[in-house]
């Protein structure tokens, strides 16, 4: 299998159009900022990786995850219907019990307890709780993924992979009540991250998977606070043509975050304000280790214009914003 990591232990920053293979961490030549070798030991502790979905409908919009730490696997899933305002979720911290293997095009995640038994693959999501659960398929290959590498702090690094709209078909069930789930009415949109991440780290999120008015598919991952360092993980699709955005500021009440979000960037091409509906949130503070997060499920409108071409109406796109804060 082919590997990112060069065999001088280095890493190719930028973007990579095609198949990136395994990230093979425990050859990138860590060191500290004075230059001091780090161990195999400290690389595969501080190495952190997540993998989320998210899904979205008219009627509801969940979300699932395996997050790996090193010292600590975290995993949820939540469904929050549109409609009743009502939020679903489960989440689990456990030290054991979970894995995500280092394949960003081929991956393989699984959390499994008591609570939560999760497995998110190349070909689609398997998700059981006590209270929901959610079996989808993949049913076609994204046409174009966003894959980014960049610089973190002084001596790490960040690699992302994200696609959005995925085609899906699957079942859902909610408290006994089972549905059939299908693209178009039921998109999905893929983020797997991994890296070595600033000590303290925050970032701020957007990301959407719709059909606009017209009828074409469109996807969306903004991001402020990862993957700034040379290159962005900004991106949208439409009709599956990705088109590269700078840098994207967010507008929102940090005191607040379920009042309206407004974001723009810099190149003009983004003018969206997100109305949120629902949230999520976990506050963790373990001595070493902390996080303060928060997920919303809402609904985007306003403009995305893509360079050299008249403004594209967004109506009420379902998506997600997020502000987080990390302490790996």
């Amino acid at each position: 299998m082919h590997t990112l990591i060069r065999d001088d232990g280095t890493l190719p920053y930028g973007y990579h159009h095609a198949p990136v293979g395994e990230l093979n961490f425990l050859d990138f030549d860590l060191k500290t900022a004075f230059g001091i070798r780090r161990s195999t030991l400290y690389k595969r502790v501080k190495f952190n990786r997540f993998n989320f979905v998210g899904f979205m409908a008219d009627e509801f919009m969940a979300g699932v995850a395996v997050v790996d730490l090193g010292l600590i696997k975290n995993g949820f899933a939540y469904h929050f219907d549109r409609k009743t305002g009502v939020l679903t979720e489960t989440s689990v911290l456990t030290p054991f019990k979970a894995t995500i293997r280092p394949t960003p095009d081929t991956p393989m995640s699984r959390i499994n307890t008591s609570s939560l038994a999760l497995t998110i693959s190349e070909t689609g999501v398997d998700c059981r709780t006590d209270t929901f659960s959610l079996k989808a398929e993949f049913t076609a290959p994204h046409p174009a993924p966003l894959r980014v590498s960049s610089r973190t702090g002084y001596r790490g690094w960040t690699y992302t992979d994200k696609r959005s709209p995925v085609s899906v078909r699957g079942t859902l069930s909610v408290n006994g009540t089972t549905t059939e789930i299908a693209s178009p009415h039921v998109l999905a949109l893929t983020d797997w991250s991994a890296g070595y991440m600033r000590r303290n780290t925050f970032w701020s999120w957007a990301s959407s998977a719709a059909v606009l008015a017209d009828g074409r598919p469109f996807g969306m991952n903004l991001a402020a606070g990862v993957n700034e360092t040379g290159f962005t993980e900004n991106m949208i699709w439409i009709d599956g043509a990705p088109v590269h955005i700078g840098p994207v500021h967010f507008d929102y009440r940090d005191n607040d975050t379920t009042t309206p979000w407004r974001i723009t960037s810099m190149d003009g091409i983004i003018d969206l304000t997100f109305t949120p509906e629902g949230h999520r949130e976990e506050k963790v503070n373990a001595l070493v280790m902390g996080s303060l997060f928060t997920q919303l499920c809402g609904s985007f409108t306003g403009t995305v214009t893509p360079p050299g071409a008249d403004p594209v109406p967004v109506t009420n796109a379902p998506g997600f914003c997020e502000d987080h804060f990390a302490r790996w």
